[in-house]
């Protein structure tokens, strides 16, 4: 019994340093934790705004939320990835004055703008990206006709082909989607 009972012994010391151990290595590492340094996430937006619409939008707003105490001081907290943006008009032209049919959409390289019937003698077609920017522009007589646009070169994205008459004024929109 006494072999045992030295034996239980050594098992317990061993134990207690291999604690200590333990212990004083954990110590060593928490001197080289990382700190958190404080940072400031601001907010940034931008908006676009063309004929045929607008587009804007921001990031990080700050939420106002404060938190008063007993002495008048106040301590705001937090900040929300906000968003906001206006939706494109999209006007079919009436069908009295012009009725067309555009597809593919979303397209990878062509897209057909199809006059399937117009009162119109000339019609403007033109297409923006959502920037603004004038992308392609051309004047067709507004007869029967299919008219394919090769939009091969365009970025991938969303644009608006816009349908004008003779004297510019917008008589439909369309939204585009290129792959």
């Amino acid at each position: 019994m006494l072999n045992v009972k030295i034996n239980y012994t050594m098992n317990i010391n061993s134990c207690l340093n291999g604690l200590c151990i333990c212990i004083a290595a954990g110590a060593f590492n928490a001197a080289f934790a990382q700190s958190i340094v404080p940072q400031s996430v601001n907010s940034s937006g931008a908006s676009f705004t063309q004929s045929v619409g607008s587009l804007g939008f921001t990031v990080g707003e700050i939420i106002v939320l404060t938190e008063p105490d007993s002495e008048g001081n106040t301590l705001g907290s937090g900040f929300a990835a906000g968003s906001s943006s206006t939706v494109l008009t999209i006007n079919e032209p009436q069908s009295e004055i012009m009725e067309v049919k555009v597809f593919p959409n979303p397209t990878a390289d062509l897209i057909h703008v199809k006059i399937i019937a117009s009162t119109l003698d000339m019609v403007s077609l033109s297409i923006h990206s959502l920037k603004g920017d004038e992308v392609f522009r051309g004047t067709y007589a507004a007869i029967t006709n299919t008219i394919a646009i090769n939009t091969a070169p365009f970025a991938a994205g969303t644009y608006m082909l816009v349908l004008n008459n003779a004297q510019n004024q917008t008589i439909g929109t369309y939204k585009i989607i290129k792959h």
